[in-house]
C-alpha cells in the first residue's frame, strides 16, 4: 500500500485498540495541535490514547479529554536535546517497545529527527509528517510537512489525511475547579479590571522589551484604575518589567502551574505577551490579547479570531528567521512601540467587552 495514500484508519482491520501520540515540545506547540487531538479522539473512541510529551505537559495532557494517558519523553538527539541522556532513551524505548503500540503518530515537525524515534516504539503501524519531497521511509503512512499552513491546521492536516475528521480549529485548555479556586486566592486583593502581562518567550528574536511590556500595562492599568498581573518564570531577563510598572500590581511568576495559570488569565480583561505559550492559552479560552510577533509569523502562530486577539508586527523583510538570536538588532521587535501596543489593547477590549474598559 502506498504510504501516501490518505484513510490509513479505514484500512486498519481491526481498527488500533492502543495509541501513541508523539510531539515532544512546548506549550503553545500544544494548544496548538487540540483540535487534531479532539479529532483522533472522535475517530477513535474506544481505543487508549496515550500522549507522549515533555514532562511539564503532563498536568494538561491528563486532564484533556483526547488522553488516556501520558508518558513522559526523555529527550533525543534533535528533539529536546535539552533533556536527551541516552541510557534514559534507551530504558525508555524498551519500555514503550513492551507496550506493544497498535498505531504510533508522529505529530512533532517534518520528522527528520521525530520518524526515527517513532519507529523505535515498536508499533504494529506508524504513521506522520516526512520532509516534503522526501521518501516516506518505514512509515506505513506519511504526509508531507505542509509548511506554511498556521500550526493548528497543519497538525489537523496529519489526522485529517489518517481519516480522522475535524471537528473543528478551535483549541482546547483544560482549566479545572481547584485551578479556578488557587486563582481566586492568588488574586483576591487584586482589583479589577485586571491587566496580563507576559513578557517571556524563549528566543529572544521573539521577546518584546520588557520594559515597554511595563509601561504598555501600566498606561492601561492608570487610565481604568486596575491592577497589572505580571505572569512568566521569575528568570533574570524579565527584571525590567517589574522595574518600570507603575502603579499597583500583582507579581505572579513562577507562581502558578499551567491549570491555575489557564484560571488566572481567564480573569483578565486583555493579555499583553510575546508569541508564546500564555498567548495561545488566551487564544483557547477567548481572552481578549495583544501578541507582539518577532521572529514568527502571524499567519502561522497568531488567532483568527481577529476581534478578540490583535497581534502588533513591524513588516520586515527577513520574517521569518528560525533563530534565536539576531545578528541586525531585532528591528523586527524594537521597531514595535508602546502606543502600538497600547492602541490594540483598546481596540480588542472595546470589541469584546462593549466598553472602554481600559479608559
Amino acid at each position: 500500500m502506498d504510504p501516501f495514500e490518505p484513510g490509513l484508519l479505514d484500512r486498519l482491520a481491526p481498527l488500533p485498540r492502543k495509541v501513541a501520540v508523539l510531539r515532544a515540545s512546548r506549550l503553545g506547540d500544544f494548544v496548538c495541535a487540540t483540535p487534531a487531538f479532539r479529532a483522533l479522539r472522535a475517530a477513535l473512541p474506544q481505543a487508549e490514547i496515550v500522549f507522549v510529551g515533555l514532562p511539564f505537559i503532563e498536568p494538561l495532557a491528563t486532564h484533556l479529554a483526547s488522553f488516556d494517558r501520558f508518558l513522559p519523553f526523555p529527550g533525543a538527539p534533535g528533539m529536546a536535546e535539552q533533556l536527551f541522556d541516552a541510557r534514559k532513551l534507551t530504558t525508555f524505548l524498551k519500555s514503550v517497545q513492551e507496550e506493544e503500540f497498535d498505531l504510533v503518530i508522529q505529530m512533532h515537525g517534518s520528522g527528520v529527527f521525530s520518524n526515527p524515534i517513532a519507529l523505535l516504539f515498536g508499533a504494529r503501524v506508524t504513521a506522520g509528517f516526512v520532509r516534503a519531497g522526501d521518501p516516506p521511509g518505514r512509515l506505513d503512512a506519511a504526509l508531507p510537512y505542509p509548511a506554511g499552513l498556521h500550526e493548528v491546521q497543519k497538525n489537523l492536516a496529519l489526522t485529517t489525511f489518517l481519516g480522522a475528521r475535524s471537528l473543528g480549529e478551535e483549541p482546547d485548555y483544560p482549566v479545572m475547579d481547584e485551578d479556578h479556586e488557587e486563582a481566586r486566592q492568588l488574586l483576591k486583593t487584586s482589583r479589577p479590571p485586571l491587566i496580563g502581562v507576559h513578557a517571556r518567550a524563549e528566543a529572544l528574536t521573539k521577546r518584546w522589551s520588557p520594559g515597554r511590556f511595563a509601561l504598555a500595562a501600566s498606561r492601561l492599568a492608570e487610565r481604568s484604575a486596575g491592577t497589572v498581573v505580571v505572569l512568566g518564570a521569575g528568570d533574570q531577563e524579565e527584571r525590567g518589567l517589574l522595574e518600570n510598572l507603575a502603579g499597583p500590581f500583582v507579581d505572579l511568576r513562577g507562581r502558578t502551574s499551567l491549570g491555575s495559570l489557564g484560571a488566572v488569565i481567564a480573569r483578565l480583561s486583555v493579555l499583553l505577551t510575546n508569541d508564546s505559550g500564555p498567548a495561545h492559552i488566551a487564544y483557547a479560552l477567548r481572552v481578549p490579547s495583544v501578541t507582539v510577533f518577532g521572529s514568527t509569523l502571524p499567519s502561522e502562530w497568531a488567532s483568527s479570531e481577529v476581534s478578540r486577539h490583535a497581534v502588533v508586527v513591524q513588516p520586515i523583510d527577513c520574517r521569518p528567521c528560525n533563530l534565536d538570536v539576531c545578528s541586525i538588532g531585532y528591528q523586527c521587535l524594537e521597531h514595535v512601540s508602546v502606543d502600538q501596543v497600547v492602541a490594540a489593547a483598546d481596540g480588542v477590549v472595546k470589541s469584546v467587552w462593549g466598553t472602554e474598559v481600559c479608559s
